[in-house]
């Protein structure tokens, strides 16, 4: 997962202000205290305004800004490097050493494959995904196979942020993001120009599989499907808010996932049955193939 960010982008993250990025992306989450906070859940954690770091007075334990949202928060490693750095820039203007590209380096998206993508299509098939779906998906270039690696890539239509997905199937699928997409960016599709409904997924075949479900139930509403590549990704929830559309949470189901809808109780959400909407596809289309 490093490899997705730049050694000194780790080191710039890790004494970011920790009390400053959660004071702006995850205040309904604390209790100021003075110069502190404490998580509403642990009391015995302090995190010290204009420090990196924090401390759990019951266990003794000290980590960096890194550690506290990858042990605490449910950040992945590369998710809490990228969340942090939009608030590891120094206040006054940066010298060219301390430019590193972090914020305005755009992202180099991988080079699609020349021909067929035989992986895309197997994967998600395999994953119960219709091949109208996947067809119309790349028909847009929201889509593509990569050349190098045939990880999935799913580019969002302001080419500012893409999601990736590992086609290969033994082992746990490798699932991330191209280095410097934007920090509170997302990958959307949606049904209708005049769609005012979106819904806000965990990852890109989530929101495919959701949109699948409703395609099969006779739902054929104008909507957004997003996915935030994470369901950390409080910024690009944040950035969501901003717009004039009718938000859902359809998050997973897990302790994750509640999270998530705790700390964005103002928002509608649904529960998948299962751990997410592509098991409950797949659960739906086996039902029926085996009843047929």
């Amino acid at each position: 997962m490093a490899s997705n960010v730049s050694k000194k982008q780790i080191a710039s993250a890790r004494h970011a202000d920790l009390y400053a990025f959660l004071m702006k992306y995850h205040s309904s989450n604390f209790k100021t205290e003075g110069d502190s906070i404490r998580p509403k859940d642990n009391h015995s954690i302090s995190i010290k305004k204009g420090y990196h770091g924090y401390k759990d007075f019951s266990t003794e334990e000290t980590g960096n800004s890194i550690e506290f949202l990858t042990n605490h928060m449910g950040y992945t490693f590369v998710e809490a490097v990228q969340a942090l750095s939009d608030v590891s820039a120094p206040a006054q203007q940066p010298t060219d050493v301390q430019q590193d590209g972090i914020e305005n380096v755009p992202p180099k998206f991988p080079e699609p494959v020349n021909g067929m993508y035989k992986n895309l299509f197997a994967f998600l098939k395999n994953r119960s995904i219709s091949t109208e779906t996947i067809q119309k998906l790349v028909k847009q270039k929201l889509l593509y196979q990569e050349k190098s690696k045939n990880n999935i890539v799913f580019i969002n239509m302001e080419r500012d942020f893409a999601e990736l997905r590992g086609t290969y199937t033994f082992g746990n699928p490798f699932h991330g993001t191209v280095p410097h997409s934007r920090h509170d960016g997302f990958w959307w599709f949606r049904t209708s120009r005049n769609a005012a409904k979106a819904y806000i997924c965990e990852a890109a075949i989530d929101a495919i599989s959701l949109y699948e479900l409703h395609k099969i139930q006779g739902n054929h509403e104008e909507a957004y499907y997003i996915s935030i590549a994470g369901v950390a990704k409080q910024p690009a929830i944040d950035r969501l808010k901003k717009y004039k559309y009718k938000l859902v949470l359809a998050v997973d189901n897990d302790d994750a996932g509640q999270q998530c809808r705790d700390r964005n109780s103002e928002l509608e959400y649904i529960i998948p049955m299962h751990k997410d909407w592509n098991e409950d596809l797949q659960a739906f289309k086996n039902t029926h193939v085996a009843a047929g």
